[in-house]
């Protein structure tokens, strides 16, 4: 009786720690390179709502930011992990594209489709304020769909004041 409650509380470890992994949709620096276009970036910081972000971005012919790539990770509580690269175009600050690194909960994975992200394409920084009230949210997935808002609103404040520097 005793090595099978051991065995059975080992069995539900293991299961605890495989649905804790995340999933790896697409390695970092491939999402970074794919979303400036060019495997020759850049890298700079910024501080967004009192936290440091990473800006890679590439350059165009005059030594100017072409496009801006921003990583941003969230979780959902308790230990659901995020992870995206917003691109955004260096003129305008305006959002290009998202692509999805990982994510370790399958109820976030629709999040991820592309009918989901679209929603943030062309906004930038005067879409800010109302972002969270005009993106729909992903039915039983709601908490991944407010993250990747949060995701995209930092992203467009990280990358306007990135800009101001140039």
């Amino acid at each position: 009786m005793r090595q099978m409650k051991v065995a059975l509380i080992t069995l539900m470890f293991c299961l605890c720690i495989e649905n804790s992994s995340a999933v790896e949709f697409e390695k970092m620096g491939q999402a970074i390179a794919k979303t400036l276009g060019t495997t020759k970036a850049f890298k700079g910081t910024v501080e967004v709502q009192g936290e440091a972000a990473t800006v890679y971005y590439s350059k165009d012919g005059s030594g100017q930011p072409k496009k801006i790539a921003i990583v941003q990770k969230g979780i959902y509580e308790p230990n659901c992990s995020h992870t995206w690269v917003v691109g955004l175009d260096a003129k305008s600050v305006k959002v290009e594209g998202i692509r999805v690194v990982e994510m370790s909960c399958p109820h976030a994975f629709p999040t991820k489709k592309s009918s989901f992200l679209s929603q943030y394409v062309g906004r930038g920084p005067a879409s800010v304020k109302k972002l969270s009230g005009e993106v729909h949210t992903v039915a039983k997935a709601t908490g991944s769909s407010e993250l990747t808002t949060t995701a995209v609103t930092k992203a467009i404040l990280a990358a306007k004041q990135f800009a101001k520097g140039f």
